[in-house]
């Protein structure tokens, strides 16, 4: 203990009283607490979203209530009614904004020292989904169908229209929605009918409405193919027992690496066939049997994909009749099989070929003239030309060889070089009759240019660079003849006359 020196009083109890003392004033203002504040929480968001609000510090307006109505408004338009439960002094209630606007609410049957918020309802944000099928068939429609989704745990049920586009941005189609099926959803198809083979793809985008809004999907293909698989054979519906047939397998998408093989009545007919760049396989296939039988495609690509059809087609007796080519020279009409034709030399015939079984023709010649794809040219003055028409058959059709004979007779030369045409020249005008040097005519020969009964008139000169010129020296008709000697067997001579009135 510590005595005080003027009193001499214990110090020490002194302290521990005021000490005890503080402590009881500290613990009655320690009892005292502030009031929580007030506030509204969870009320605002996305239109379709359901929002949970709550409002604490709230009291009732009677005795004996346990619930408070609320009504929400949006742009000042009061929305529908809900029923709030109250905890304590805290208010819950649930509801959904049905549009966007300035949201706020009133409560009829309580009252709250929260201040109640002007909130945003905002537009719902929306997911487009296109679907189509794998692959369609050619010429039979498949369905392609759009789904506009709002934004989860929306419920809003998108409005509006939603437009198909193809890779390109050409529209396709453009849909009004219909709601459903799922909760925030709607929908939209129609049907679509390939009538060529390919990849087609398609994108959708909805446009939005008030309330949501625009989404793209993502990009959808189909392969269209003849037969709806990714593999379509091309054979004759009909065959001939003993008559060969090309099989045609195409696989899908055009391009596809790998390889295809053949099956009649699921036995093997071929071994594997590489795809070439088209994704196309062929094999020439005699049929034995009659009747119906089940002619299959199978084909296995170099990433390990694979696939297969069939097609039912019939096979009957007897020898096809062969295939009917036609030949058509445009200007000089159809050519007949067996039939001699005359052609001078330099003379290119390009025919128009046809056939019944729709095969190509092909041309092949064993004489002097040349053939090249539908084109004859007959680049001789004499001999014998046998052209040969082939078609290799088709579907009810035999091969068949058609023969022409062409017979070749000397052509008719050229001039080289175009001198100005007969008409009114100037005295001392001078004409050229030949550019210097080269080949007078097309056949190679040279010409010799005279002035006939034209004396006085005209002179042909031979300046030194080995041109020819005609002068106009006086006035009347000067003649002109030049002469190209013939070139036997091939080409025929020439005579050429030029008339100038001089003045």
């Amino acid at each position: 203990m510590t005595l005080s020196r003027s009193t001499g009083r214990a110090v020490g109890a002194i302290v521990t009283r005021a000490v005890a003392a503080s402590a009881l004033i500290l613990g009655a203002v320690g009892f005292v607490s502030t009031p929580a504040q007030a506030a509204v929480t969870g009320f605002g968001g996305a239109v379709g979203v359901p929002q949970t609000v709550t409002v604490t510090d709230v009291t009732f307006n009677a005795v004996g209530q346990s619930t408070c109505t609320v009504t929400p408004t949006i742009n000042g338009v009061a929305q529908v009614s809900a029923i709030g439960t109250v905890q304590g002094s805290t208010l819950t209630f649930q509801w959904t904004a049905a549009n966007v606007g300035a949201a706020t609410f009133s409560m009829g049957d309580c009252t709250t020292t929260s201040t109640i918020p002007a909130a945003t309802i905002t537009q719902v944000a929306t997911t487009t989904v296109i679907n189509t099928p794998n692959t369609a068939p050619l010429n039979q429609a498949v369905r392609v169908n759009v789904t506009v989704q709002s934004a989860s745990p929306s419920t809003y049920t998108p409005s509006g229209q939603v437009v198909v586009r193809n890779a390109n941005g050409a529209v396709l189609q453009t849909l009004g929605l219909t709601p459903g099926p799922g909760a925030g959803q709607s929908f939209a198809y129609y049907w679509w009918n390939p009538t060529t083979a390919g990849t087609f793809f398609f994108i959708a985008t909805y446009n939005g409405d008030s309330n949501a809004t625009t989404s793209v999907s993502p990009q959808d293909s189909v392969i269209a193919t003849p037969s709806g698989a990714n593999i379509s054979i091309t054979a004759p519906a009909t065959m001939t027992q003993g008559v060969p047939v090309q099989l045609t397998a195409t696989v899908f998408p055009s391009g596809t690496q790998g390889s295809a093989s053949f099956t009649v009545n699921n036995q093997p007919i071929s071994g594997s066939n590489p795809l070439n760049a088209q994704g196309q396989a062929s094999f020439t296939w005699t049929p034995t049997m009659l009747g119906q039988i089940s002619l299959g495609a199978n084909y296995m690509t170099t990433t390990g994909g694979s696939g297969s059809t069939s097609e039912t087609v019939t096979v009957v007796a007897g020898a096809a009749a062969k295939d009917t080519i036609t030949l058509i020279a445009p200007g000089l009409g159809t050519w007949n099989p067996g039939g001699v034709y005359t052609a001078s030399n330099g003379t290119t015939f390009t025919f128009k070929a046809s056939t019944q079984s729709g095969a190509a023709v092909t041309l092949s010649d064993t004489g002097p003239c040349n053939v090249s794809g539908l084109s004859l040219t007959v680049d001789v003055g004499t001999g014998q030309c046998n052209l040969v028409a082939s078609s290799p058959g088709g579907p009810g059709y035999a091969a068949n060889q058609q023969s022409y004979t062409v017979l070749a007779v000397p052509g008719n030369q050229m001039l080289t070089f175009q001198p100005q045409a007969s008409g009114r020249v100037n005295r001392g005008r001078t004409i050229r009759l030949e550019a210097n040097g080269g080949s007078d005519t097309s056949a190679g020969q040279a010409i010799n240019w005279r002035a006939i009964n034209s004396r006085g008139v005209c002179r042909v000169t031979l300046p030194s660079n080995g041109s020819v010129m005609v002068r106009m020296t006086g006035s009347g008709a000067c003649q002109i003849r030049g002469i190209a000697q013939a070139v036997p067997g091939q080409w025929n001579s020439m005579v050429v006359n030029f008339t100038y009135r001089v003045r």
